[in-house]
């Protein structure tokens, strides 16, 4: 059992971890790109994944509080976030990967995987406080 699987359209991916997931997902080469490479390269998709349904975009340049009704841009972790928020994809997690999770209080859960789209705003929430 992989740590995180992803569900696009008809498609289903698995990743061991959020590297990997970032690489096949985002970009193969995206922790080969600068800094400023993978700015753009987040912008494009944020840009293409949000267009159809005019949803808001929000750039973060440091973190803080956020619109819960927005697209948050702000590295590769909140892009991953919304595009679970706004059900670009579907994503679950391995309960004890503690990958996303680790920022939801899990004791409640008894299934082996947790479908991170339901907490993406609390997530996201924790992630930017942390970070």
């Amino acid at each position: 059992m992989e740590n995180l699987i992803v569900i696009e359209g008809k498609e289903k991916y698995q990743y061991k971890d959020i590297k990997s997931l970032i690489e096949n997902f985002i970009n193969k080469n995206y922790f080969d790109m600068s800094k400023e490479e993978r700015k753009i390269e987040l912008e494009k998709k944020t840009i293409a994944n949000t267009m159809q349904n005019n949803i808001k975009i929000v750039k973060l340049e440091k973190t803080g509080d956020f619109d819960e009704n927005a697209f948050i841009l702000y590295d590769e972790f909140s892009y991953i976030l919304s595009m679970a928020k706004f059900n670009k994809i579907i994503l679950l997690e391995r309960t004890d990967a503690n990958i996303f999770g680790r920022y939801i209080n899990k004791e409640n859960i008894k299934d082996n995987y947790i479908i991170i789209n339901k907490f993406a705003n609390e997530i996201m929430k924790k992630y930017l406080k942390n970070n």
